[in-house]
């Protein structure tokens, strides 16, 4: 009989206790605000930009520094090099993304004589929207015979 009048008590405690132990409610929490990046920038200090440039080998590196705020996560690099006028690209190694302000880039197989453009274009990692302007160049294999 004891047991009979205790039980609404027993459930009363065992109901109240599973309620104030249960966790909140996730849609009450606000996600911080996203951070805002500036719009990526970039500068090839080397390279004459929408001129031939000119190369003594079959490889030609040259450096790329970013004239804007870097993003936290940091940036991809996407180059394209392919023949001029032809367009027939030409595969180089893939460049890993970066977190410096300052990185070098190696143009590789570069035939004798030949024109390529290069284009280079900057992506956020952390903004997918913040993508910078492209620069364009020209070069050409001058290695003397």
């Amino acid at each position: 009989m004891l047991f009979r009048s205790s039980l609404p008590l027993l459930l009363a405690f065992a109901l109240i206790s599973f309620t104030s132990c249960s966790k909140k409610n996730k849609s009450d929490v606000t996600p911080p605000p996203p951070v805002e990046e500036e719009a990526l920038k970039f500068e090839v200090p080397e390279i004459q930009v929408g001129k031939y440039n000119i190369a003594m080998d079959s490889t030609y590196t040259f450096k790329v520094n970013v004239t804007s705020r870097m993003p936290e996560k940091g940036v991809r690099v996407e180059l394209n090099v392919a023949t001029d006028p032809a367009g027939i690209p030409l595969g180089q190694t893939e460049i890993p993304d970066t977190k410096e302000k300052t990185f070098s880039i190696t143009l590789r197989h570069l035939k004798e004589l030949k024109p390529y453009k290069v284009t280079v274009t900057l992506s956020s990692l952390g903004n997918t929207a913040n993508i910078s302007t492209p620069t364009e160049f020209f070069i050409t294999n001058k290695k003397s015979l």
